[in-house]
């Protein structure tokens, strides 16, 4: 399995591909070559994770930047993107919510149709 890690903010840049630590959906894909996990790692205004052209997201999750769990009362919001091909996230400051970390990060699992 692969890790794609994406640029910052709304920006799509693929930076490195590295081996995969744990994460969600890391089991599936090391036991599936169809089955990748991508993260998109940026500012809490809004970061994007595409997956391969030719292949389908799945399961979006939002963390810290760093990886680690959002604090339990932030509020988040992710959809998917113009051309079915990835998902979008933010945090927004909003009411009754912690302030919006620094970076988060966006991860999707991608599986090839």
């Amino acid at each position: 399995m692969r890790k794609r890690i994406l640029g910052l903010g709304l920006a799509v840049a693929a930076l490195a591909a590295v081996a995969a630590g744990p994460a969600a959906g890391s089991a599936a894909a090391a036991a599936d070559p169809n089955v990748e996990t991508v993260t998109a790692v940026g500012s809490s205004g809004g970061v994007v994770a595409r997956c391969p052209e030719g292949w389908t997201p799945s399961d979006p999750h939002i963390t810290n930047g760093d990886g680690t769990p959002l604090a339990p009362n932030q509020r988040w919001h992710y959809g998917p993107i113009q051309g079915n091909d990835g998902f979008a996230g933010w945090i927004a400051p909003y009411l009754n919510s912690p302030p919006p970390p620094d970076t988060i990060a966006l991860t999707i699992t991608c599986t090839r149709c």
